[in-house]
């Protein structure tokens, strides 16, 4: 299978989950749209990727309610269920930590089992994994994990911690 063909089925399978997440926020009272390379042409896409631009770590969708922000970038592929871990790329977190601080906008991580996490989060309870041919990651126990609806459901006062 070559670099399109597993983007391309990385992608379907993301598409599921962003939609899956999307109704479950709108459920909660969220307004959703998507964000991020999802929006882009095949081309643009690619020249991303090729580029390597950290872009690519760009958030997959925007949710706002009763003066809340947030960002959510859905991760069905970082599950293991072998493990019960997640694992998410070092630079996908680092790239989560400096949108936060330039934009003042929380990065959540939505994963396949709806488990949620924050970047700091994942830098706090993670372990650095071995290096692969895919990069570096964070591997974090899926207990560590909060509840979907305990961060997005109920309007909380306040805001958010991100």
């Amino acid at each position: 299978m070559n670099d399109n063909d597993r983007f391309a089925d990385r992608l379907a399978t993301g598409i599921s989950l962003e939609a899956r997440v999307a109704a479950e926020l709108r459920r909660n009272g969220w307004t959703v749209t998507q964000w991020g390379q999802g929006i882009l042409p095949d081309e643009v896409r690619r020249a991303i990727r090729e580029t390597g631009s950290r872009f690519r770590h760009f958030p997959d969708m925007v949710a706002a309610r009763a003066g809340e922000v947030i960002t959510v970038d859905a991760k069905d592929h970082m599950h293991s269920t072998d493990t019960g871990r997640y694992a998410v790329s070092r630079e996908c977190v680092a790239f989560g930590l400096q949108f936060y601080a330039a934009f003042n906008l929380p990065v959540f991580y939505v994963f396949g089992n709806m488990g949620v996490l924050c970047p700091t989060e994942i830098m706090s309870y993670g372990q650095i994994g071995p290096r692969s041919t895919g990069g570096a990651y964070y591997l974090v126990s899926g207990r560590m994990a909060r509840i979907f609806d305990d961060v997005f459901g109920q309007q909380a006062s306040g805001g958010l911690a991100a």
